[in-house]
């Protein structure tokens, strides 16, 4: 019997994998695909990152993988009006790579220390002894297997099995959105500033990873990607036009490969852990990617998991893990109120205009809010009269 199963080798499961491994125990990997793999996302990481992968002892292996560096954030509202944040100089950028590569590199560094990893292999369901998750059922080809733990993590995305199993994992009632995205050489006008682009019934985020080469992705509601079904590129292609300052920068562009969609994007758990095991990453619920945080909250619910998994394991008491739900809450409640609260202002484009003249003018404002985005700023203080003041009426 393994001390863990980790199911899914994304950046939560294999960053909690390698957090548990560093803290000696034993751990079994499991994922469906094999790496590297493509993945969906807008592949911006905010400077929060930095820190944890240090903490994982990866920050060398991600950047031999030649990321590049983002200073800050531009936001074009729908009557044009632009404004940026900055991150400022004192700090570490944020960096854009393709998750294809990132995941490998994450996955590599599990494997090399010691975390035992099984790639093709679909978890099938969990085990339960009584009320409690005691393992994983899997197969790979060749005939089904049983594994068993004394705890296993469900970092399986956004359709968990583990958590699906266990009841968790809901769609959300209330957003109904789905994002499309590619990937295109050649696009003009990239700087080290990630940009958004709101408006068109909903907003585009464009990822520089490199000086010509950009992650384009926008992001709709269900209604709208109706037309997507009989061609996918081509309704891509259309629907950029929506977005004027990004089509035109794409007029001589090459499109690397095909679309790809996803959805929808707001996936709700009731809780994020039961007894003998624990949801991480997208698999405890994934957010419209608004704000760009995915794969740092990924790597900060890994740590958060981690540290309770390893008082748990090294206690006996892997039966009550609901320490990680009231962590993972408080970690996580203001950033996610903030992200709603921004929702809230783009969703009314008169508003959103608004807000955005108001950054346009106040620089050190609009450090701040890209700073929150950033998870370097904390999140609460977005959520003050005095905040809501300046941003509204300042």
């Amino acid at each position: 019997m393994r001390d863990a199963i980790v199911v899914g080798g994304g950046p939560a499961g294999s960053a909690t994998a390698l957090l548990l491994r560093q803290r000696g125990h034993s751990v079994l990997l499991i994922d469906a695909a094999r790496f590297p793999r493509d993945k969906v996302c807008g592949e911006g990481v905010s400077p929060e990152a930095w820190r944890l992968l240090r903490e994982l002892d990866a920050d060398g292996a991600v950047r031999a993988l030649g990321p590049h560096a983002l200073r800050g954030m531009t936001l074009t509202s729908q009557d044009g009006t632009t404004f940026a944040g900055h991150y400022g100089d004192r700090r570490e950028p944020g960096f854009a790579v393709r998750r294809d590569a990132l995941d490998l590199a994450l996955l590599g560094r599990a494997r090399a220390a010691g975390v035992e990893v099984r790639e093709g292999s679909r978890v099938t369901g969990v085990l339960r002894d009584g009320g409690s998750v005691v393992g994983v059922a899997w197969e790979n080809g060749r005939g089904p297997k049983r594994s068993e733990a004394r705890l296993v993590v469900g970092a399986d995305g956004r359709r968990s099995r583990v958590a699906r199993d266990l009841g968790l994992l809901r769609e959300s009632p209330r957003a109904h959105k789905f994002a499309v995205r590619a990937h295109w050489e050649g696009m003009e006008g990239l700087t080290h500033h990630g940009e958004m682009h709101v408006g068109g019934g909903g907003y585009c985020g464009v990822a520089p990873l490199s000086p010509t080469c950009a992650n384009v992705t926008f992001v709709l509601g269900r209604r709208a990607l109706a037309p997507a079904a009989g061609d996918l590129e081509a309704f891509y292609r259309e629907t950029l036009r929506r977005w004027p300052r990004v089509a035109e920068r794409l007029a001589h562009a090459r499109l690397l490969a095909s679309p790809r969609a996803i959805g929808p994007l707001a996936l709700e758990a009731r809780r994020v852990s039961a007894p003998g095991a624990l949801l991480v990453g997208d698999a405890a619920g994934f957010f419209d990617p608004f704000t760009g945080e995915g794969v740092t909250l990924a790597l900060r619910s890994a740590e958060i998991a981690a540290e309770v998994a390893d008082r748990a394991l090294k206690g006996g008491r892997t039966q009550d893990l609901t320490e990680y739900d009231r962590l993972r809450r408080e970690a996580t409640k203001d950033k996610f109120r903030f992200n709603h609260l921004i929702q809230r202002v783009v969703a009314w484009p008169a508003l959103g205009n608004l807000v955005a003249r108001r950054l346009a003018r106040k620089p050190d404002l609009a450090d701040r809010l890209v700073g929150i985005a950033g998870d370097f700023v904390p999140a609460r203080t977005a959520l003050g009269p005095g905040f809501l003041r300046d941003l509204l009426l300042g």
